[in-house]
């Protein structure tokens, strides 16, 4: 694949039609190659150690290779079929693995209806990463009308943005299929079993939503559905039943419990403590304790 690329001036009649293209292009990084390209103009090109914000979504799919993406303090793996999602004002870098590099596919746009077709989907307004290996229609979509924007250059500016809504559909389409056979119910079971696995550690709940090929807020929301609570307090509430457990149970000093459970601090654990149980922790103890 030969890399190519157009970036494109907007201007006020497209901004009020609110739906334009800003820029497209296929990437070619070879293990050991520079990246990014410093041939991009300045305002997408970024270094490593100060990222970049956009002042438009772009859609960057990963085709082949692996690499990572960082979103303030969130940081994700991405491979082939990784689609990296890039809300407007959202700080981020992202970069190949050096000694494999990747090729990519990618298109900017903007506008009050990408606004309403993007963000109205679910996807993190800050950031989000989908990995989804059957994407085909997508993937074709997507290469069909980078062609076409970098064949035709910006002579078809307004058919070519209004490409971009089935670009979106054909996303969202392709999301549901490669979750259909995965039952909400199995998705939430597997999200409860990795969250009492690491309940005494920070859980990174966005990162968890990305493994299992589901938007953050889309989780969030079946999850509370499945649940009747939200991911952190579910996370909460499997602390808290280790913590009687280990105060009926052994002799453990409250600050190593509070420490083992992975609270910030015993003035912390026993303030949790006090709201959930309504008494102390030295209290639950002397009351049930069994040593």
């Amino acid at each position: 694949m030969k890399p190519a690329y157009r970036y494109f001036p907007v201007n006020d009649s497209q901004k009020a039609w609110g739906l334009y293209a800003t820029c497209a292009g296929r990437g070619l990084t070879r293990p050991g190659d520079e990246f990014p390209s410093s041939a991009h103009p300045d305002e997408y090109f970024f270094s490593w150690e100060k990222g970049r914000i956009l002042h438009e979504w772009q859609l960057f799919l990963v085709e082949s290779g692996r690499g990572t993406v960082e979103f303030h303090h969130r940081k994700f793996p991405v491979r082939k079929d990784s689609l990296i999602i890039l809300p407007p004002g959202c700080w981020h870098r992202y970069r190949p693995i050096k000694n494999i590099g990747w090729t990519t596919l990618w298109i900017g746009f903007g506008g009050d209806l990408a606004d309403r077709l993007v963000g109205g989907a679910g996807y993190n307004p800050d950031g989000d990463v989908l990995h989804m290996p059957n994407m085909n229609r997508f993937r074709n979509l997507l290469s069909d009308t980078i062609n076409d924007i970098l064949e035709s250059g910006h002579d078809n500016t307004y058919s070519t943005a209004a490409k971009i809504p089935l670009l979106i559909a054909t996303l969202l389409e392709e999301q549901n299929r490669n979750a259909s056979g995965t039952s909400h119910a199995e998705l939430i079971h597997r999200a409860q079993a990795h969250i009492a696995e690491h309940a005494t550690e920070i859980v990174d709940f966005d990162q968890l939503a990305s493994s299992l090929d589901i938007p953050y807020r889309t989780f969030r929301h079946i999850f509370a559905k499945e649940t009747s609570t939200s991911p952190h307090q579910y996370q909460l509430d499997i602390r808290l039943a280790r913590a009687k457990n280990l105060l009926r149970s052994t002799n453990m000093p409250i600050s190593e419990i509070a420490e083992t459970l992975g609270f910030n601090s015993t003035w912390y654990f026993a303030h949790f403590f006090q709201k959930r149980v309504h008494t102390s922790a030295a209290s639950y103890r002397k009351k049930y304790g069994k040593i």
